[in-house]
C-alpha cells in the first residue's frame, strides 16, 4: 500500500513537473488523488486479506477481541503517528506525508478487517 501511495507522488511529481518536493503534496486534487489510489487498491487488498485470514483463522463466532488482534499492528501506527503530531507537530515536511498516507492506509485497514468480521459474524448468525 505504502509503495501504491509513493509510487503515485512520485509519479505526479515527475510527469507533470508540478510537485518540485514532497511539501506541495498536500494541495488539494494531489490529496483526493493519492487518498482514492489508497482507498480504491486498499479495499481491494485487505478485502483479500481479510478472507485469506477468514480461511486459516476459521472463527466460528469473531469477537471485536479478534478485530482488535487482527489490527493491533494498525491501531499502533496510528497511535504513533497521533503521538509524533502531538510532540513535534505537523510541518508539512516529508515525514508527515508518509504519516498522513500510513494513517489513510491504517484506516482503511481497520475498516476493512471490521467490516469482513462483522460481515462474517452476521452471516454465522443466520
Amino acid at each position: 500500500m505504502m509503495a501504491i501511495a509513493m509510487g503515485a507522488i512520485e509519479f505526479m511529481a515527475q510527469r507533470f513537473d508540478l510537485l518540485p518536493d514532497y511539501i506541495q503534496v498536500y494541495k488539494i486534487p494531489y490529496i483526493f488523488l493519492i487518498g482514492g489510489i489508497i482507498l480504491i487498491s486498499g479495499i481491494l487488498v485487505y478485502n483479500l486479506a481479510n478472507r485469506l485470514m477468514k480461511g486459516l483463522e476459521k472463527l466460528k463466532k469473531p469477537t471485536f477481541l479478534d478485530h482488535a488482534r487482527q489490527s493491533i499492528f494498525y491501531y499502533l501506527l496510528l497511535l504513533a503517528i497521533f503521538i509524533n503530531w502531538i510532540f513535534v507537530g505537523y510541518s508539512g515536511g516529508e515525514n508527515d506525508v508518509y504519516f498522513v498516507c500510513f494513517l489513510m492506509i491504517s484506516i482503511v485497514a481497520i475498516g476493512m478487517n471490521y467490516h469482513c468480521l462483522f460481515k462474517f459474524r452476521k452471516s454465522q448468525q443466520h
